[in-house]
């Protein structure tokens, strides 16, 4: 995002540039004009023509940042830059030159340099609300939030109508997770630049992430009018119409980004995701590599070829490439200031830290290898988000449990608990200790519901032959392909419906409407349970009441195998990697039978096996007529 940041910043410089009243020598007017609306055969021809004039000709500091500008324009970043230090030899005072070898520097990820060069730009002209914008940048690609906050906001006092303080607040915002403030930021951006590409596709992306599909890709589409060449909007715009599940779409806009430019790297990663959840995983793996290529440390193609390996249960090339996690952009892993556990040659009885990470399933999920880092002899802290707290201190007694936020201030660490040695993202635990098939232990469950809370829903469930059926019938967020993984209320209730049955609400969130609907257009009572919105501890509790659960891929799947319950999983063509490439078994809960999808959006075949299916995983219970 920041590489195309900094192209829209180049723009704002060529407007900026130095007209020809500033040195009648030379005459740049017409060629700045050409430059602007030329092709880019045009462009790099006038870049040879004014090279060849300030050769030929006097030296001038304003050709030489006219120069710099259009080399940066067009990526070159180096030669920018020593056309700029040039112009800095002509002329040290130049704001301009100063600005603009900056960004250069910027350009080429040296940081600390691009951020001296800049801060002197600023000193140089203090109200440039352009310079601040710029300057801003640098401590947004630093991560320093507040810093660049408080610049673009310098900026927009200075100049309430720049467009790209507003947009480049927008994505302090976003970064902070602040979605709502980011949107709002962007669309102020718009109004003042309706044909701002850029803005538009951020908004895009923010509308995604709250998970405004629609409006997402409508934005997404508007940013590819106004920047049609640029390879970067149309990955945005294939991203959301992953969404949406529209594969085969996705598929045609990328490969129009690729033949834009066949290097983007974006564009490989992107073709990878899209074809791993098309099942398509050699040709996945072929896309990561190809960016691997291009870009050997990227991020994103790391952990996307590492979950293609994870997902054929490569285990361990798949955790190595995983820790990629950690250095994407909006990365779910916290970072602490101690040193990090680095598994077996650690001596014992260190204190480990133990920090959540993702959502709330990955950390069940990633808990199963609590009980292998203490048998390496460390005392562990385990932080976890709050609501998980209970349910993980009574699981793992010999645990200190803190139940913390993910926003909250790293260095607000609760007084009174023991200070740590080493400290570890849960998501790494797996990476010391499943790094093969027979890594992975037999046992059944390692997490426990509270026993007084199971009693109760025993008495508030009906008793007798009836089989107490708990079901979940959505799942994830539109990033994590919610659209596919998801079904109606309806389809599943209809489709477990029996005389033998009593359903029972498993489902987070409100469902009050969607039970009240199904009562009265199918007749089909279903127990409320904790109506949706109770806490994970009761919801274990209530799981073990049930003698199988029905769900679809969800937290309530990792709850059920993690509490070693009978349960079966709807798996959708586009599995992610915890639930494998293939097979009716996953080694992460041998309780749980995966139930596999056979054709995109079709979940008509599976709906039709899971009586049957059912019948034969609760037989024993229901011939004894009490919860297995």
């Amino acid at each position: 995002m920041l590489k195309a940041l900094f192209k829209e910043m180049g723009r704002s410089l060529r407007r900026a540039s130095p007209s020809p009243s500033d040195d009648p020598a030379l005459r740049h007017d017409e060629r700045i004009g050409q430059f602007r609306d030329g092709d880019l055969i045009r462009r790099e021809a006038l870049i040879t023509e004014l090279q060849a004039l300030l050769q030929s000709g006097p030296d001038d500091a304003v050709g030489q940042t006219l120069l710099g500008d259009w080399l940066l324009q067009l990526g070159r970043a180096e030669p920018a830059e020593v056309a700029y230090r040039r112009a800095l030899q002509l002329q040290a005072l130049s704001a301009r030159a100063q600005e603009g070898l900056g960004l250069a520097l910027l350009r080429l990820r040296r940081l600390e340099e691009a951020y001296l060069h800049l801060e002197t730009a600023h000193r140089i002209e203090p109200m440039n609300a352009e310079v601040l914008t710029h300057w801003g940048l640098v401590d947004l690609e630093m991560d320093n939030l507040p810093q660049a906050a408080s610049k673009f906001q310098r900026a927009t006092e200075r100049d309430a109508n720049n467009p790209h303080a507003w947009h480049n607040l927008g994505l302090v915002a976003l970064k902070q997770g602040r979605v709502d403030t980011a949107i709002e930021l962007i669309r102020r951006a718009l109004v003042l630049r309706p044909d701002h590409g850029l803005a538009q596709s951020n908004l895009a992306m923010a509308l995604r992430r709250a998970e405004r599909l629609d409006e997402a890709l409508a934005a997404a589409l508007e940013a590819t009018r106004h920047k049609a060449g640029s390879a970067r909007v149309w990955v945005v715009l294939a991203d959301i119409q992953m969404n949406l599940g529209e594969f085969e779409a996705a598929e045609a806009t990328l490969a129009h980004a690729l033949s834009l430019d066949a290097r983007h790297v974006g564009t490989h990663v992107a073709r990878g995701k899209l074809l791993a959840a098309t099942d398509r995983c050699a040709e996945a793996e072929q896309a990561f590599e190809t960016a691997l290529r291009i870009q050997p440390d990227h991020a994103d193609a790391q952990g996307g070829l590492g979950e293609v390996h994870l997902l054929q249960q490569r285990w361990a090339s798949g955790w190595d490439l995983y820790e990629a996690r950690r250095r994407v952009e909006n990365s779910p892993v916290r970072r602490y200031p101690e040193l990090e556990w680095r598994g077996r040659d650690e001596p014992a009885g260190l204190q480990v830290l133990v920090h959540a990470e993702q959502g709330m399933g990955d950390i069940i999920l990633f808990a199963s290898c609590l009980p292998d880092l203490m048998a390496q002899g460390a005392r562990c802290v385990l932080e976890v988000r709050p609501r998980l707290q209970a349910l993980m201190a009574r699981s793992f007694p010999e645990v200190t449990v803190v139940g913390r936020s993910a926003n909250c201030d790293l260095n607000d660490w609760p007084a009174g608990l023991p200070a740590f040695d080493r400290q570890l993202p849960i998501g790494s635990l797996p990476r010391w200790f499943r790094r093969q098939a027979a890594d992975f232990p037999a046992r059944p469950a390692y997490l426990k519901a509270d026993p007084e809370r199971i009693g109760h829903w025993h008495a508030q469930l009906v008793t007798g032959a009836r089989r107490r059926i708990g079901i979940a019938w959505r799942g994830g967020v539109a990033s994590t392909a919610r659209h596919q993984r998801s079904l109606q209320l309806a389809e599943l209730a209809l489709a477990l419906h029996d005389d033998d049955v009593q359903l029972v609400c498993l489902q987070y969130g409100d469902v009050d409407a969607e039970l009240a609907w199904l009562a009265e257009q199918h007749g089909i009572t279903v127990h409320p349970g904790l109506s949706g919105l109770g806490e994970i501890d009761d919801m274990a509790a209530l799981t073990v009441a049930c003698d199988a659960i029905v769900t679809v891929c969800s937290t309530q799947a990792h709850l059920t195998g993690a509490l070693g319950r009978p349960g079966l999983v709807l798996v959708p063509s586009n599995p992610s990697w915890r639930y494998l490439a293939s097979g009716e078994q996953t080694p992460w809960y041998p309780s749980l039978q995966l139930v596999r999808q056979g054709r995109a959006g079709d979940w008509a075949p599976v709906l039709g096996t899971l009586r049957s299916r059912l019948r034969a995983l609760t037989a024993p219970a229901a011939a004894r007529g009490v919860a297995a």
